[in-house]
């Protein structure tokens, strides 16, 4: 079969992680002659479009999930969105039903989008929340757990953007003692390459996430970076025609910046201040770069990955609402973190094998 393989790609529009660790499966299916389609709305295809020009993108609606402006509701807000998020999931799983029967995949690769599996296709669900942390304790997450494992095993693989080892990132959010058969843990994934660049006096301010946390954040940043003697550029995160912002006296201002161009900049800052998304973890642990990380107040992924990377040594992590960004560089700069190495080629494997096992390809 080789070079004749379809493969569809899409992944959730629940921020722009799910998107950018994508990027490498997508250039290495590609290399490898397959023939890549890809899907999305919003953000998610726009960056897709930044990447991936020559790449078919088909219109997918997401799960448009809303977020509260105070982190102590952010659980009981998705906790009422639940039903929409099911009518997405039964509604994608439809949209993929139809399109099927006109173009035929051989490969559909989903990212955290429960209803994209098909009989007729080899299917892979990739996910570093395995096991979900609900925040309401340890009957709720059992049950979040028992859902997850359910909607898992519908898939051919579920790849883990980590290592099985105990030197893992994701902790129990992907290490739980029970763990279903079709589980892989393919290397932590990135779309960033080191450049090996000399530093400058300049600190990265990289936004993300949904809103109105991302504009929290991003307007507390800029009040107190304004007050630090020290040169800012703030990537805002948003790969749309949003206006941009003009430049202050300190603090240059850029909406988005494709992957290299965004390596760049990491590497020549003395250090990054970005949230705890999973997806920015793993860019900065390929980059081997200094970071302040802010978890999203109320998202217990992040406030879990925050409490994990801390006690490990990895990154300074700070809360929001407390947030000293002046004492907080100080202190990042000061610390010698502890990052083991992490082969971030092992996805090629994966691939690798799956080809081989499904197509001989």
């Amino acid at each position: 079969m080789g070079k004749d393989i379809k493969v569809l790609i899409i992944p959730l529009d629940w921020g722009l992680g799910h998107v950018t660790r994508c990027v490498p499966i997508i250039h290495y299916m590609h290399s490898k002659g397959w023939k890549i389609t890809l899907a999305g709305e919003g953000k998610t295809a726009n960056l897709l479009k930044h990447e991936f020009p020559e790449l078919e993108i088909m219109p997918l609606r997401g799960y448009n999930i809303s977020y509260s402006k105070k982190g102590i509701f952010f659980i009981p807000s998705i906790l009422m969105q639940v039903p929409k998020i099911m009518l997405a999931i039964i509604r994608e799983h439809r949209w993929l039903r139809k399109k099927m029967k006109s173009h035929a995949w051989d490969i559909i690769v989903s990212d955290n989008r429960y209803g994209l599996f098909h009989k007729e296709a080899k299917t892979i669900f990739i996910s570093h929340q395995v096991a979900p942390i609900s925040g309401m304790g340890s009957m709720a997450d059992k049950l979040l757990r028992l859902i997850s494992f359910r909607f898992i095993q519908r898939f051919n693989a579920c790849w883990v953007p980590d290592t099985a080892d105990n030197q893992n990132i994701s902790g129990k959010l992907s290490h739980p003692k029970k763990i279903p058969g079709n589980i892989a843990y393919i290397g932590p994934l990135s779309r960033m390459t080191a450049k090996h660049i000399a530093e400058e006096d300049v600190v990265l301010l990289l936004l993300s996430g949904p809103e109105p946390q991302r504009s929290i954040l991003e307007n507390k940043l800029i009040e107190q970076a304004g007050t630090i003697q020290k040169r800012f550029i703030c990537v805002r995160g948003l790969p749309t025609d949003h206006a941009i912002l003009p430049d202050t006296s300190n603090v240059q201002f850029i909406n988005h910046l494709p992957a290299v161009e965004l390596a760049e900049i990491i590497e020549k800052s003395i250090l990054v201040v970005c949230r705890t998304g999973y997806s920015s973890v793993m860019d900065l642990i390929r980059l081997r770069k200094k970071a302040v990380m802010i978890p999203t107040p109320g998202q217990t992924e992040q406030e879990y990955l925050g409490k994990r990377l801390s006690k490990l040594g990895w990154f300074s992590i700070q809360d929001q609402q407390t947030l000293e960004l002046s004492h907080a560089i100080k202190q990042c700069i000061d610390y010698q973190y502890r990052v083991p190495p992490f082969n971030f080629e092992e996805y090629r494997r994966a691939i690798d094998q799956f080809g081989i096992q499904y197509f001989g390809a």
